[in-house]
């Protein structure tokens, strides 16, 4: 086949899976295509799944495990016990005085497990409840001094964290990936609220 009739191709099959990227996208595309097609087994270790949707469902939930166990051992020395209390806390302070259901949803957490670690942000004096003008039967919460200079604290951690765990990621990789998942992100974050209560049969 003509090379350019071949480049061509491959563009019009990119595109068609992701409309919004640009030419500089499929360039790292064909890039890293060319530099993954010969490694075989990405989990030698553990057992492989048998076609990419699974590998890419599992990949992407261990390097997640993996980072968050990363997380734990930075987010000890600011007296957080996981990386769930320092979301939970990042999201208080940019929400300004957010509903505590808001903060519980927003993360994909049950109302129980989510009510838990607010009330231990509580007892830690990170966050503080407060009375809802609006809404008489909820509460908001907002970030306390302390929580603040332990929040920036983390940051600090957390950033020296990603850097140490992605550091072998060439930085247009990093985008690269930001970009793929992005939409799918967004798109089953809007949905999770309604489908939690739906049955196997109803969604899929």
């Amino acid at each position: 086949m003509n090379r350019t009739v071949e480049l061509l191709n491959l563009w019009a099959d990119f595109e068609s899976k992701h409309a919004d990227a640009e030419i500089e996208d499929f360039c790292r595309y064909l890039l890293i295509r060319e530099r993954e097609k010969d490694k075989k087994n990405i989990f030698p270790d553990v057992a492989s799944p048998p076609d990419n949707l699974s590998r890419l469902a599992k990949i992407t939930g261990r390097v997640a495990k993996l980072h968050n166990a990363y997380a734990v051992i930075a987010l000890k020395d600011c007296g957080l016990s996981s990386i769930e209390e320092f979301i939970y806390l990042s999201d208080v302070h940019f929400m300004d005085k957010p509903q505590k259901t808001k903060v519980i949803y927003s993360n994909f957490n049950e109302l129980s497990s989510g009510l838990l670690i607010l009330e231990r942000l509580k007892k830690k004096k990170l966050i503080m409840e407060e009375e809802n003008s609006n809404d008489k039967r909820s509460k908001t919460v907002s970030i306390t001094d302390k929580g603040k200079k332990i929040l920036f604290t983390c940051y600090e951690k957390m950033s020296a964290v990603n850097r140490f765990f992605f550091d072998k990621m060439p930085e247009d990789d990093v985008v690269m990936c930001i970009q793929l998942l992005s939409a799918t992100e967004a798109e089953f974050s809007r949905r999770w609220l309604a489908d939690r209560s739906r049955s196997f049969e109803e969604l899929f």
